[in-house]
């Protein structure tokens, strides 16, 4: 039906085509974002127009700061607009808070909008990432609904980082930075001469790799690059004091506390309207930041650079649908899910609630799975990623951090399953049985290479040998279930659904290595699976359902033995997906859940 609200509550609803959330409250009770990526570049952005900007990695690579208290939702990249009568407010809610008498934020594919209307002047913020460049745009609408004219000032504001989040250690980083305006591009750069990540020459020794720009299409009338100017002495962004001044200050250079700011005047007959567009980004040299900030004097070339950004999730997302009786799930698993899992897990790995950017050996390898059905070149790059952040023995970093390449290894027990688990499934979707002659190194050595199939060898050999005595997979430091991240530390307990996992992934590569000749290693896969099938359903059998793991001192948790979490999920379900429970005893498990 034509402009129906679709799963409408009093703070927003979906767009009709499903394409957005409308969100027409901004006090929604905690903030609720969008993650905007083009897989190097990113933004989160709230309903309040409030977030953070990042290059690769957000957070040993963040470009402004921003601090983790989502009761004020007060830290970001903001714009003033003040009238000729002195009465200021921000495009987004926040950081002012006023009350417009209409409010709108549009979530969509690739960009954020946030309508809204002061005083007689709508604004539209349009915001969003270039498929290719490393850079946001601000698209800043700004309508004259009154009968006169009117007068405005633009005052864009924001915090530089320039390296790694959070900024800590304030009034020691900022003296390491400095600022410029480049009148040429109408844009405030900024570097660093200090990058606090672990490098070849130290911790310390290394300068920021990038030239941070904040441009403006129009040549801003003035600027300011100082935090205490702007502000003003114990002054907040809610109301700067350099909102009651007709120009900036103009300060830039070395020994400041470094923001950007950028003011433009603004003159709209009764009914004008006019768009100004602003840049932010990363360059990777003062030319590049040039270059980009100019680019984005053209309105055009901003409009082209949305349409290209709306077209490429079109292809990504439109691939394939399902149809349900169910119009909720239809939406998600159509659009948003997959969105969420491509911009928010794999491209950006960051969010308010975990702002980080590393890459998790199971998180991103399961993540990839999504785009299987749609562009399966990007499940494998993912692979080949993943394959050669694994040490020789099988095992893998937990995770591991883009720019340093510093991880962490430990005994987490499912991770290095999950390469093989999605090599399968990935072979399953394409028949490029190829892949697995792909060789690629492991983390301890040097030039050695392997095959993809020896990759996934390996890791299945390292799980099969750290067995109970009774013939269970060890649980370690845990197993995809990090609550139970220290039961099994003493290398001693035991994980039910683990097994389930690694006899699934037996029996596909039982056939994988059947149907490219491995006989002998088809036959023992085979095996394998049978000694741990009968395992799982002798020791792992908890009466009516299968218990879920074992702590080091033998405790069960998942029994009925216990009076509380008598019962896991995924001890059940996989013990079916894995095929694991058959015939009658599947039907028991999935009923025991249900009761």
């Amino acid at each position: 039906m034509p402009g129906r609200k679709l799963f409408p509550t009093k703070y927003g609803h979906f767009s009709p085509d499903g394409r957005e959330y409308i969100i027409v409250n901004p006090r929604t009770p905690r903030p609720w974002i969008n993650v905007i990526s083009n897989g190097d570049y990113g933004l989160t952005i709230s309903q309040t127009g409030s977030g953070y900007s990042w290059r690769t990695h957000a957070q040993l690579n963040r470009l402004t700061r921003w601090e983790q208290d989502l009761l004020k939702d007060d830290w970001g990249k903001y714009i003033y607009i003040t009238d000729e009568n002195g009465r200021s407010w921000s495009a987004g809610w926040k950081p002012v808070g006023g009350d417009p008498s209409d409010y709108r934020c549009r979530h969509g594919f690739g960009y954020s909008a946030i309508e809204s209307t002061h005083y007689g002047i709508r604004t539209v913020l349009t915001v969003f990432v270039p498929n290719d460049e490393p850079c946001e745009v601000w698209m800043l609408e700004l309508h004259n609904l009154s009968r006169r004219k009117r007068r405005l000032r633009l005052t864009t504001y924001l915090e530089w980082c320039l390296g790694a989040a959070p900024d800590w250690h304030r009034e020691f980083h900022r003296t390491f930075m400095e600022t410029e305006y480049d009148k040429t591009a109408n844009a405030i750069l900024a570097r660093k001469r200090l990058w606090e990540i672990p490098t070849a020459r130290g911790h310390w020794n290394a300068n920021w790799d990038y030239v941070g720009f904040h441009g403006s299409s129009r040549a801003p009338r003035s600027f300011d690059t100082d935090k205490e100017s702007f502000l003003g002495r114990y002054g907040s962004p809610r109301m700067p004091a350099a909102l009651d001044k007709a120009t900036l200050a103009k300060r830039v250079g070395k020994w400041l506390d470094p923001i950007a700011s950028l003011r433009n005047d603004i003159t709209l007959m009764p009914g004008e309207s006019r768009t100004v567009c602003y840049t932010l980004g990363a360059a990777g040299s003062q030319e590049e930041a040039g270059t980009l900030a100019r680019k984005y004097h053209s309105l055009a070339a901003a409009e082209r650079s949305l349409a290209a950004v709306r077209e490429r999730w079109e292809n990504l997302l439109g691939t394939v649908s399902v149809r349900t009786p169910d119009p909720a799930l239809d939406l998600m698993v159509n659009r948003w899910l997959k969105y969420q899992a491509i911009a928010g897990r794999l491209w950006a790995r960051t969010a308010y609630y975990q702002t980080g950017g590393a890459y998790g050996f199971r998180d991103q390898l399961q993540d990839s799975q999504v785009f299987l059905p749609i562009d399966p070149g990007r499940t494998r790059e993912q692979i080949l990623l993943h394959a050669r952040h694994q040490f020789k023995d099988g095992s893998v970093y937990h995770w591991w951090h883009p720019i340093t390449e510093i991880g962490l290894h430990n005994n987490m027990s499912d991770n290095l399953l999950w390469l093989p688990f999605v090599v399968a499934n990935y072979l399953a979707e394409t028949a490029e049985d190829a892949l697995l002659q792909v060789r690629q190194p492991f983390l301890d050595s040097g030039e050695e290479t392997a095959t993809l199939f020896d990759h996934c060898h390996r890791a299945i050999n390292r799980v099969w040998e750290r067995r109970s005595p009774r013939g269970l997979p060890l649980i370690g430091a845990g197993d995809w279930n990090d609550g139970l991240s220290a039961v099994g530390l003493d290398m001693k307990g035991e994980s039910v659904w683990l097994g389930h996992f690694l006899h699934r992934i037996l029996l596909d590569f039982a056939g994988i290595a059947a149907r490219i000749g491995d006989h002998a290693r088809a036959t023992e896969y085979r095996g394998r699976a049978d000694v741990l099938c009968r395992a799982l359903n002798e020791e792992g059998w908890d009466g009516e359902w299968y218990w879920r793991a074992t702590k080091d001192s033998g405790e069960k948790l998942g029994s009925k033995e216990n009076t509380e979490g008598r019962i896991y999920l995924n001890a059940q379900t996989w013990a079916v997906l894995a095929d694991v429970a058959v015939g009658a005893r599947s039907e028991q498990v999935l009923n025991a859940v249900e009761q």
